[in-house]
């Protein structure tokens, strides 16, 4: 079975994204992908003269919207450089998707850095998602109807077996995420770590 590349899952994406909105290659292009690129020092506009005058920003559009089409329809390669701040253009659910799965195309999980808030004048906290915790629990509950015999195995249809097993890793990936929060935001040891500084003491 041939998988999927990464230019191909975000771009996928992309137009699924499009497709069920009403954002479009243009309005994508021009007011989010191309001002995150220049954010990131990955591309240039003059807004000299963009701002100049009308023909000239209407021409700027043209020009960043059809790169962008060439991408998507896939006649103009994917820039490697793009790949991160293009899937941050994408709506939330779109990205943490895309990320679970690029992030598996490396052999890994998607464990994000802790996200984190300012408390007045108190110092930066790390944000807490306790709600994803149950909202994923939850999805895997809903989702584990191979396990309702009390066991598993090669009675249990495929198909189902496959989505449980997402909805845990999804879980894991959100456990992991909430462990490192609460040892980013309270300075505390991650548990396996003081463990084995405990033993090398000894």
């Amino acid at each position: 079975m041939k998988h999927r590349t990464e230019d191909q899952a975000i771009i996928a994406a992309t137009r699924d994204w499009f497709e069920n909105s009403r954002e479009s290659i243009e309005s994508f292009s021009t007011t989010l992908l191309i001002p995150a690129l220049e954010d990131a020092g990955l591309a240039e506009v003059d807004r000299d003269s963009v701002e100049s005058s009308a023909n000239a920003y209407t021409r700027w559009r043209r020009a960043a919207s059809m790169k962008v089409g060439r991408i998507i329809r896939g006649t103009q390669p994917f820039p490697l450089a793009w790949k991160w701040v293009w899937v941050a253009c994408l709506p939330q659910h779109y990205q943490l998707e895309i990320r679970r799965e690029l992030m598996a195309m490396a052999g890994s999980l998607y464990v994000p850095i802790p996200s984190f808030v300012a408390a007045g004048d108190e110092p930066t906290r790390a944000q807490a998602q306790l709600h994803r915790l149950a909202k994923e629990f939850g999805e895997l509950l809903e989702h584990a109807k191979p396990g309702h015999n009390g066991y598993y195995d090669l009675n249990d249809d495929p198909r189902l077996v496959d989505r449980m097993m997402k909805e845990a890793v999804d879980l894991v990936e959100v456990v992991l995420c909430e462990v490192a929060a609460v040892s980013r935001g309270t300075g505390r040891p991650l548990p396996r770590f003081r463990m084995i500084a405990l033993e090398m003491e000894g």
